[in-house]
């Protein structure tokens, strides 16, 4: 009977650190700004339909300010990536920009395809979609359109509007000198 003992005290201690861990991921999951992202992307996924193919290579650009399209933050970076992290999830292929030097990268900006053809850009990294999002900063909420791009024709697949809270957090996040 000894030598079960330990082994229940095994199996208990694994059990609670599980449930602690679960507790963490729901927490996170709770966090409005990362909901309302990862939410859209599966609003993105259910209206591309079957116009969207998990095998396909898709990019991510970094989200942009819609009153300076040339202009991003911590946020539009982010919200991009949560969308990723999301879609990634479903089984969806994501090219990683951070990891390339032959797409534009500024460090305070964030990854931009705005000032490329997206032919160009499909030829270079053969994608078939790309998501591409804006963002307009109003009182209280953050107003953010997220789009998947066919790269080949430039016709949009899907499209989300959604907003996050304007917290102090985002505050942060939407000063344009994070560097």
């Amino acid at each position: 009977m000894t030598r079960q003992h330990p082994l229940f005290i095994l199996v208990l201690l694994l059990s609670v650190a599980g449930i602690s861990g679960c507790k963490t991921v729901a927490r996170t999951l709770g966090n409005p700004v990362i909901t309302n992202n990862h939410q859209a992307a599966q609003g993105l996924i259910g209206i591309a339909g079957d116009q969207l193919d998990p095998s396909s290579r898709m990019l991510a650009a970094s989200f942009a300010n819609i009153d300076n399209l040339s202009l991003s933050s911590s946020f539009g970076r982010i919200a991009s990536q949560q969308l990723v992290s999301a879609f990634a999830a479903e089984g969806y292929q994501f090219v990683e920009l951070l990891l390339r030097n032959n797409v534009y990268v500024d460090q305070n900006q964030g990854e931009f395809l705005l000032s490329r053809t997206l032919s160009d850009i499909s030829a270079e990294h053969n994608a078939d979609v790309v998501l591409v999002g804006t963002y307009a900063i109003a009182e209280r909420n953050i107003y953010v359109t997220a789009r998947l791009i066919r790269t080949r024709d430039s016709i949009i697949l899907a499209s989300h509007d959604y907003a996050v809270p304007y917290t102090p957090d985002m505050r942060r996040l939407l000063r344009p000198e994070r560097w």
